[in-house]
């Protein structure tokens, strides 16, 4: 996952390559290398956990070899006195022989505890090792994210360039006496404003939920429909986060087009129940 991450930073971008498609791919990647750093995460902590485990029972194993000694070598019962204290020579032998066996399966089970041990912690420098490139990955992405954001922002703040009409030569003056000709029509209407797209998509839910979306897309967003919120990936119109656009019947679309968000935000407000779910701006 994390060398496909790479590959995807490094690729060269293509002139048919919209900014949208390329922001919407960084955003997926950047999920991915979020998950990566969880996961290593998890599974620093485990073996932190089977390190202080396997610790705790090489200390155990220890201190039982130096009782097992004190029992051999310093106290009263020690493998010599048994010789005298026990009631025949073969319990004598028995007794320093059952003595002898505990304290080399004791030693024997340290060692393999050590060894254990050191694997171990060699795992763990591997991972957090794998857990630094990731992070660096999911930095590198984050940046991009951001930059492509900033670059669909100013390509939207500039006015589309179109070629202005032909000039027409003047019109003639009609005869003396002629009818006036009528008025010309009245231009056609502008493209519908994102409030107008904010009323339509709330219009089955009444005003009250009207005034509520527009008040907060106007607090997310600022009516953006490509506001990009860097540290949580919160993107569009009403700022959904990716976990969350991926939860709504319009996953499958862009969350970058306002109608489409605003539809979303419509469908999220009903199913909670009116209540306006997550977000923070009511």
């Amino acid at each position: 996952m994390l060398l496909i991450a790479y590959l995807a930073l490094a690729r060269p971008v293509s002139a048919d390559d919209s900014l949208v498609s390329q922001q919407e791919r960084v955003k997926h990647q950047l999920a991915a290398a979020a998950a990566a750093v969880s996961q290593l995460d998890q599974q620093i902590a485990d073996l932190d956990r089977s390190i202080a485990d396997t610790d705790q029972r090489v200390q155990r194993e220890r201190l039982q070899l130096r009782l097992l000694a004190r029992t051999m070598y310093a106290q009263p019962e020690s493998a010599v006195l048994a010789l005298f204290g026990s009631g025949s020579l073969a319990d004598a032998l028995t007794r320093v022989s059952d003595l002898t066996a505990a304290g080399n399966r004791a030693a024997a089970t340290e060692h393999a505890l050590e060894s254990d041990l050191g694997s171990l912690e060699a795992q763990r420098v591997a991972v957090k090792a794998d857990r630094q490139r990731a992070e660096q990955l999911r930095r590198q992405l984050d940046a991009r994210f951001r930059a492509l954001g900033r670059l669909i922002a100013a390509s939207l703040a500039r006015p589309p360039t179109a070629p202005g009409p032909a000039a027409s030569p003047p019109a003639a003056p009609p005869p003396p006496g002629a009818p006036k000709p009528p008025p010309p029509a009245p231009p056609p209407p502008a493209p519908a404003s994102i409030q107008q797209i904010i009323l339509d998509a709330f219009a089955p839910l009444g005003a009250g939920a009207q005034s509520w979306a527009l008040r907060v897309a106007k607090c997310e967003s600022n009516y953006n429909p490509n506001a990009v919120n860097p540290s949580s990936g919160a993107s569009g119109l009403f700022q959904f986060l990716p976990s969350t656009w991926a939860h709504t019947p319009y996953a499958s679309k862009s969350v970058f087009d306002p109608t489409t968000n605003a539809q979303a935000a419509a469908w999220y407000y009903e199913a909670t129940g009116q209540t306006g779910g997550p977000w923070s701006c009511k």
